[in-house]
C-alpha cells in the first residue's frame, strides 16, 4: 500500500524533473507533432484516419445535437435510456472527431467546430446520464450532491476527456473557452469529489465503476492540479479505490462482468496508471510487478471464440471489438498477452459511447508490429470464475466451446449457472445470448423476468417449472475439469442453482472434442418430480428433421445436429423476440426437450455434432 509520504515524494520528484510543472510530463505522446504526422501519413493508420476525416467533414455540415428536457425526462417517465443517450453520445463523437482533425491538420475550421462542442458540453445541465441519477426529475435539495455535481461514470469521463483535450490543444483554443472548461470541470467534478460530503458509493466498489470514476477523476486531477501537496491526498484516495477495483478480480484475472466491461474498467485503470507513472517519473507503476494485474491483462484473449465473437456470460455482448490501443499497450508490457485479429478491433472511436480516452489511445498506442491475423488454439480454465474455454480447429475451421459455473449474484449478473456456448467460425450455435437493451426495467425489480437475464433465456434445465434464482447462494460447484487434446471433460454440480426442496442432486457433465459435444444431466429427487425440461437456446431457427434429430443450418456450409432419444424426450420450440433491430439476434429460439417418464433418479443426455453440409447424417 502506498503511504502519503511515498506518494508526495514521488510527485515531488516528477515536479522537480519538469522544472516545477509536473503536468508537462503527462501524455507527451499526444503532444508530439511527429507522431501525428506519422499517423496522418502511415498506411497502417490510413483506414482509421480516412474514417475520421470523412466523419469530421460531414459533421461540419450538420447542426449540434440538441439535448432538450423532453429527452432528459424519458428515462424516468417511460424507462427509455437510448433517446437521451444517442444525442449525448453524438456530441462526444463530434468532440472526438474535431480533436483528432485539429491534431492531424492545422486547419482552424476544426478548432472553431471543437470550440462549439466544448461550449455545448459546458452548457449541459449535468454530465451524468439520467439513468444514473435515481430520480432525475426531483430537485434533489436534500441530497449531498445535486444533479450537476453527481459523479457517475460519464461525469468523470467527461472531465477526463475535456482536461486531456485542454492539455493537448489549449494553446490553440480561445482563452475564454479554456477558462470555462476548466471552471466547469473543477466545480462539477474535482470540487464535488474533494468536498466534505459523503463518499461516493463506487469508491469501495469492486467492479468497473471504481476504475472508471476513480481513474478518470485521478487523471483529471493530474491535468488540472499542479501543486503536489493538493494533488497528493486526492490521489491517495483514488489509489484506495483502485485497490478495491482490483479486489473484484480473483487471481485468475477473470472479469465476471464480461470482456466489454473488462475493456471499460481495466482500460481506465490502465490509462490512470500510465499517467501516474509519467507524473512520478516511473516511481509509481501500478502495472509492474503485480501478477494479478498481469493475469487481468490476459483475460481478453481468453474470451475470444472466433473472429470477433466472445464468451457472453452476464451482461456481455456476443461480439467484442477490442480497443487496439489498450491491447497493444498491454502487449508492450506483458509478452504473454495475445492480440486478437486486426479485423476485430474497434476502429478509431472505441465504442458506441465515443469515449475519448479509448479513442485517442487507439491512435497513439497502436503498433503495426503487434498485428495478428488469428488467435492460437488454446484452452483456459478460470477456476475462481468457474469458466472453461476451448478454442481449436476442425476441418480448417475455427470451433470453440465454453461452459460457466459461478453464481447468480455476479456483477451485471444473469441467472446463468451451467450455461454453455458452442461456436464455429463466425457463427454462434448454442449461445449464452448476452446482454439485452438497457432500460429502466432492465435494472429494476423485473430484471430476471426478462429473457435476457433470467435462466429461462439460457441453456439450463427447468425443474418442475422452476427457473434459477438470483443470489450468491444459487451457485455451481466444480466437480472436475479434465482438459485434453483427445477431449475435454467438465463436470459441474448445479444442485444449489435451484430453489427446490425436491431436488437433491443435479450434475451436468460435458464431453467436448472439436466438432462433438455430449451433455449429460443426472438428477436425483426426494420424490418423483412433476416435470423436467432440458432447454437449449440458439439464434438459428431449428428444424426437426425426424424424431430424435434437430438441425441448425448456419447457411454458411455448416450445419449442427442435436441428437436425443425421442422415446424419452418430447421436442417443442418457441421463438421469442430478443434484439429486434439486429440482423442475427432478432429472435431467440428456445428448444425444449421435456422428459416423458419421470422418476426420482434420471439421466438425460444429448449429442451435438458440427457437420459440413456434405457430411450430414440421414
Amino acid at each position: 500500500m502506498m503511504n502519503m509520504k511515498s506518494l508526495l515524494e514521488a510527485l515531488h520528484h516528477g515536479t522537480e524533473k519538469a522544472c516545477g510543472h509536473g503536468v508537462e510530463l503527462l501524455f507527451q505522446e499526444g503532444r508530439d507533432v511527429t507522431t501525428w504526422q506519422k499517423i496522418s501519413s502511415d498506411s497502417f493508420y490510413a483506414e482509421m484516419v480516412s474514417e475520421i476525416r470523412e466523419l469530421g467533414d460531414r459533421l461540419l455540415q450538420e447542426p449540434m445535437p440538441l439535448i432538450p428536457f423532453s429527452l432528459y425526462k424519458l428515462y424516468e417517465t417511460i424507462g427509455d435510456r437510448e433517446s437521451f443517450q444517442n444525442a449525448y453520445f453524438e456530441r462526444r463523437r463530434r468532440l472526438d472527431a474535431f480533436v483528432f482533425l485539429s491534431l492531424l491538420d492545422k486547419d482552424d475550421k476544426y478548432i472553431v467546430a471543437l470550440e462549439d462542442v466544448l461550449w455545448a458540453i459546458c452548457d449541459e445541465y449535468t454530465w451524468c446520464l439520467p439513468a444514473h441519477l435515481g430520480g432525475s426529475l426531483s430537485i434533489v435539495l436534500n441530497e449531498a450532491r445535486g444533479h450537476r455535481e453527481t459523479l457517475d461514470l460519464f461525469a468523470a469521463e467527461t472531465a477526463f476527456s475535456l482536461s486531456e483535450i485542454i492539455h493537448l490543444l489549449g494553446s490553440r483554443l480561445s482563452e475564454i473557452v479554456v477558462h470555462r472548461v476548466i471552471k466547469e470541470i473543477r466545480e462539477r467534478v474535482l470540487e464535488s469529489y474533494a468536498s466534505l460530503k459523503s463518499a461516493n458509493w463506487w469508491e469501495t466498489a469492486d467492479m468497473n465503476w471504481a476504475a472508471v470514476c476513480g481513474g478518470a477523476i485521478g487523471a483529471t486531477a493530474m491535468y488540472l492540479i499542479e501543486e503536489d501537496d493538493t494533488l497528493a491526498p486526492l490521489l491517495a484516495r483514488i489509489l484506495d479505490t483502485m485497490e478495491c477495483f482490483l479486489d473484484g478480480f480473483a487471481e485468475d484475472g477473470a472479469c465476471r462482468e464480461g470482456v466489454g466491461y473488462w475493456a471499460y474498467g481495466f482500460g481506465y485503470f490502465v490509462y490512470f496508471a500510465a499517467l501516474l507513472k509519467q507524473r512520478t517519473i516511473g516511481e509509481i507503476d501500478l502495472l509492474h510487478g503485480n501478477e494479478k494485474v498481469k493475469q487481468i491483462a490476459m483475460f481478453q484473449q481468453k474470451c475470444y471464440l472466433g473472429h470477433n465473437f466472445v464468451i457472453s456470460y452476464s451482461d456481455s455482448s456476443i461480439t467484442h471489438a477490442y480497443q487496439i490501443g489498450l491491447t497493444h499497450y498491454l502487449k508492450s508490457l506483458f509478452e504473454e498477452v495475445d492480440v486478437p485479429p486486426l479485423k476485430s478491433h474497434s476502429g478509431p472511436w472505441g465504442d458506441h459511447c465515443f469515449r475519448f480516452a479509448h479513442a485517442i489511445r487507439n491512435l497513439l498506442w497502436s503498433r503495426e508490429s503487434y498485428v495478428t491475423e488469428k488467435l492460437p488454439s488454446a484452452y483456459y480454465v478460470l477456476e475462481e470464475a468457474q469458466i472453461f474455454i476451448r478454442r481449436s480447429e476442425w476441418n480448417g475451421k475455427n470451433v470453440a466451446f465454453s461452459i460457466k459455473g459461478g453464481h447468480n449474484a455476479e456483477p451485471h449478473n444473469h441467472n446463468d449457472v451451467g450455461s454453455f456456448i458452442l461456436h464455429t467460425e463466425d457463427q454462434p450455435i448454442f449461445v449464452d445470448p448476452g446482454n439485452g437493451i438497457y432500460t429502466k426495467e432492465y435494472f429494476g425489480d423485473e430484471r430476471y423476468s426478462l429473457i435476457y437475464n433470467g435462466s429461462h433465456g439460457h441453456s439450463v434445465p427447468i425443474i418442475e417449472g422452476l427457473h434459477q434464482q438470483e443470489g450468491e447462494q444459487y451457485a455451481a460447484h466444480w466437480i472436475q475439469f479434465e482438459p485434453s487434446e483427445d477431449g475435454d471433460i467438465v463436470e459441474l454440480d448445479l444442485t444449489n442453482a435451484y430453489e427446490s426442496d425436491n431436488l437433491t442432486s443435479l450434475t451436468r457433465t460435458c464431453r467436448y472434442h472439436k466438432n462433438t459435444l455430449r451433455i449429460e444431466d443426472q438428477y436425483s429427487f426426494a420424490s418423483t418430480p412433476i416435470s423436467l425440461t432440458e432447454r437449449f437456446v440458439t439464434f438459428i431457427e431449428p428444424e426437426l428433421k425426424m424424431n430424435g434429430k434437430i438441425i441448425l443450418d448456419t447457411g454458411k456450409g455448416i450445419s449442427v445436429e442435436l441428437h436425443y432419444n425421442s422415446s424419452e424426450l418430447e421436442y417443442s420450440c418457441e421463438r421469442v423476440a430478443f434484439l429486434p433491430e439486429t440482423t442475427n439476434q432478432s429472435s431467440l429460439y428456445l428448444i425444449d426437450l421435456k422428459v416423458k417418464e419421470l422418476n426420482c433418479k434420471m439421466s438425460v443426455s444429448v449429442n451435438i455434432e458440427i457437420c459440413s453440409n456434405q457430411e450430414m447424417t440421414l
